[in-house]
């Protein structure tokens, strides 16, 4: 899948791990997030700066790795430390390369940030909870008639809400049979950065690129933790 994450980290998403600090003793860091495909590290009493809906898009200029963690010298958006200027951010060991672009989000701003393994402090760092290489690929065209891109259904969904839409995408991911109805993640290039959900009974298999027409609905909550802000239900095929 050309839109897929091609470098975010695969692992719980409610865990604790420790990123030395201060001397790599004395801060807890806690995974902490709702995407399994995405992890998190914050000191536990304290909040991110930004949430996983705000992203910086930065090209990589160094990077420094350790046994568990990825330390990378940036530049290019949320350069709010020293405005123009690379900065650094850390987060979990990757295989980072100095010039790939990437995008980030949920951070957490820290001063006097000691890694032992380095024997250096970064006087200004930012702790990063997600992030994937940045994506290059062109939105998808579509031959159906009528088709709007995920980017304008997240763009007009209020005016759009209440209304049948088409839409075309590859499947990023699939939750089958849950609440009678499947839960598929779609993603079309235009705007990856949003998960796109749409509920069906229609089957269909990871990597699969699919043309759907269904209902496009805002401020959904089904209980028991899907609630959605926007969607589209009860979507079939277009053959």
């Amino acid at each position: 899948m050309r839109n897929s994450i091609l470098t975010c980290f695969k692992i719980l998403v409610i865990s604790a791990i420790f990123l030395y600090g201060c001397g790599d003793e004395g801060k807890v860091i806690e995974a902490i997030g709702s995407d399994a495909s995405r992890t998190g590290i914050f000191t536990g009493n304290k909040s991110p700066e930004s949430s996983k809906i705000t992203s910086y898009q930065v090209k990589a200029i160094e990077v420094l790795q350790t046994s568990k963690y990825s330390y990378l010298k940036v530049e290019g958006e949320g350069d709010g430390l020293s405005v123009g200027e690379p900065y650094w951010i850390a987060t979990l060991k990757n295989d980072f390369i100095a010039g790939e672009e990437y995008v980030y989000s949920g951070r957490l701003f820290m001063e006097e940030f000691e890694s032992k393994e380095f024997g250096r402090v970064f006087d200004q760092i930012y702790l990063v909870s997600f992030i994937e290489k940045a994506n290059k690929t062109e939105p998808m065209t579509s031959s159906v008639e009528g088709f709007i891109s995920i980017a304008d259904i997240v763009s007009n969904a209020e005016s759009l809400a209440g209304k049948i839409v088409k839409v075309q995408g590859d499947v990023m991911k699939v939750n089958d049979a849950i609440m009678d109805r499947n839960w598929i993640h779609l993603a079309d290039g235009s705007a990856d950065d949003y998960d796109f959900v749409i509920t069906s009974n229609e089957s269909v298999s990871v990597g699969q690129t699919v043309a759907f027409e269904g209902l496009i609905s805002t401020n959904r909550d089904f209980g028991a933790g899907y609630k959605y802000a926007l969607l589209m239900e009860d979507a079939v095929i277009i053959k």
